[in-house]
């Protein structure tokens, strides 16, 4: 579960509980946070393994794509967990080839490193 969502989670929780002990509980509001989720959960799920006439996107174009619809400087480890089932390597070949062709900019160095669109 997200950090910023924790809040909502325990709100829906605490108006659900209410009236527990005499039964007159509503299960509603933790119903409806549960779903919101979910929906929330596969909207990220449909924007991470998009698909372009039937047939996936490749690792790389993903890659791209991940970097360049960012608002923010974007690590390598931040792609990797944005992108799980791409490996670091795949990764940092796109990265440097992007950085290459003037695609990015690749701000700081090492692990520090971050890359945003120019």
């Amino acid at each position: 579960m997200r950090e910023c969502h924790k809040a909502y989670y325990y709100e829906a929780l605490r108006q659900s509980s209410g009236g527990w002990d005499t039964n007159e509980n509503s299960y509603f509001p933790f119903m409806e946070n549960f779903l919101t989720m979910l929906y929330m959960c596969y909207k990220e799920l449909v924007k991470r393994f998009a698909v372009v006439n039937g047939k996936r996107i490749t690792k790389k174009a993903r890659i791209e794509a991940t970097v360049l619809n960012s608002l923010t400087p974007l690590s390598k480890a931040e792609i990797c967990r944005i992108l799980p089932d791409v490996s670091p390597t795949t990764v940092e070949a796109v990265l440097g080839a992007m950085v290459k062709s003037g695609a990015i900019k690749r701000l700081g160095t090492s692990r520090a490193a971050r890359y945003i669109k120019l």
